[in-house]
């Protein structure tokens, strides 16, 4: 089915006006821009043999003015035969600007080929998708569930990890120049495997993921750096098919959204509680699709005394059946300042920007010179455990704790441009006072840290 959102919180049903996708049962949707214009694409895969209707080819959709009217394409392997398709996935894995597709074909339990297709909007200007013959995941029999192109290593290429069911072992690619290498981990074995789910979940600096498998309880492995894994840590109960990540209480670092059936479908929540710092930015498109769906987040800093850059996508599918929150999520270790923000938009506009400060929520729009500071992100407690007085002020603002005892390791002031202002890390029981005198005229934000937490109190000075 496909939805509409009106912006006011009503959804209406438009699946009817869609061709040939009313009725049509589907394994998985993945969405994308195929052709780098402002509007969004999208595919529907169809199981063959796991519907109760069917088998039916994929759906695949051209959006060139609006989502009521897209175009129904036909003409590939994937929309003109059946196959044991299973989850679609969109990403510029070559980095050449332009979003590739790549569908999985394999719940059956037996190897074959997967359907991985090249974008030629770049090289040809033209709508068109060229089937890979030559990537070694390519020419790989696989038992293909889930595509997962992110840089594992730091180095500013996209590897792939491929989670395969009993008749492959998951794999994990590195991106050597171009050139794909197969690379050895403690989840690459030949298992049941569903998902790998991917983003820094010790806020550390590198990528670390979940894989889930039918059998067993889903696994966590930490990236050491290098494509270094630690041993498994067991997340959950069985029957978990599917795992999304994203800050859902807005705390700064990853939580997990776990479904399957019963005690499979469970809602984690990152209590890890270490020191490393992060920042977490939403882009906005204009010139591409609001979504900013295909746009590529370069971020650079020193952590452990070495600059690193990291490197995200923006994909609507991350997993089994799964999209990850659009929002781009960084950790950055003992990093005290971000360098630099590259991003490239589908448009190919290019927007940097430099001197950011860490452990904020930021957005940003396309085309625009600056990060703009998310107000009211950041965890505020619910049971208003902060006062804070007198406010506006002109000399000094205090903040008081309803418990006494209560620790705060430490605040910072923010501008209404995202910059840190002042700052203490000085500890504090209970209450706190600061000193405004300093600072000009305009609205100002408080963060206090306590409890591994933020909480954000808003202030003016006259």
């Amino acid at each position: 089915m496909l939805f509409l959102n009106d912006g006011a919180g009503t959804f209406t049903n438009i699946s009817a006006q869609i061709a040939n996708l009313n009725t049509f049962p589907s394994w998985g949707c993945a969405i994308g821009n195929w052709n780098n214009d402002a509007f969004l694409d999208f595919i529907y895969a169809h199981a063959a043999g796991f519907h109760a209707a069917g088998p039916f080819p994929c759906k695949l959709y051209l959006n060139t003015n609006n989502s009521v009217t897209p175009q129904n394409i036909i003409g590939y392997a994937i929309t003109d035969i059946t196959d044991t398709y299973t989850v679609p996935y969109w990403s510029d894995y070559d980095l050449d600007g332009d979003m590739d597709l790549f569908i999985a074909s394999g719940p059956g339990g037996t190897p074959g080929f997967d359907y991985c297709y090249k974008n030629m909007k770049v090289e040809t200007g033209l709508d068109t998708l060229q089937l890979m013959t030559t990537e070694l995941f390519a020419t790989q029999q696989q038992d293909g569930q889930c595509y997962n192109f992110i840089d594992a290593d730091n180095d500013g290429d996209l590897d792939l990890c491929l989670t395969n069911y009993a008749g492959a072992q998951t794999r994990l690619y590195e991106n050597t120049g171009g050139a794909y290498l197969s690379h050895i981990a403690p989840f690459t074995t030949t298992t049941q495997n569903l998902t790998n789910c991917w983003g820094d979940y010790d806020n550390d600096g590198d990528l670390d993921v979940v894989i889930t498998a039918d059998a067993s309880t889903s696994k966590l492995y930490l990236n050491n750096g290098s494509l270094a894994f630690s041993p498994a840590i067991s997340i959950g109960s069985i029957s978990s098919c599917g795992v999304t990540n994203g800050d859902y209480d807005n705390d700064g670092d990853l939580d997990l959204f776990f479904h399957g059936q019963n005690a499979g479908r469970a809602l984690f929540e990152n209590t890890s509680g270490n020191s490393n710092n992060w920042a977490n930015i939403k882009c906005n498109g204009f010139a591409s699709n609001k979504s900013a769906i295909g746009t590529i987040v370069k971020l650079k800093a020193v952590i452990n005394g070495n600059p690193v850059w990291q490197l995200r996508e923006i994909n609507a599918q991350n997993s089994f059946q799964s999209q990850n929150d659009l929002r781009v999520h960084f950790g950055l270790g003992n990093a005290t300042l971000i360098d630099s923000v590259i991003f490239i938009f589908s448009s190919g506009q290019t927007d940097v920007i430099t001197n950011v400060s860490p452990n904020q929520f930021y957005c940003h729009d396309e085309g625009s010179n600056n990060l703009c500071l998310v107000t009211g992100v950041n965890e505020i407690r619910q049971d208003n455990i902060f006062a804070i007085f007198p406010n506006p002020t002109e000399k000094s603002i205090s903040i008081q704790s309803k418990n006494e005892s209560q620790i705060i390791d430490g605040w910072s002031i923010i501008d209404e441009t995202g910059r840190i202002i002042l700052s203490s890390e000085q500890k504090s029981i209970g209450a706190i006072k600061i000193d405004v005198q300093r600072i000009g005229a305009g609205k100002y934000w408080i963060n206090l840290m306590s409890e591994h937490k933020i909480s954000s109190v808003a202030f003016l000075k006259p």
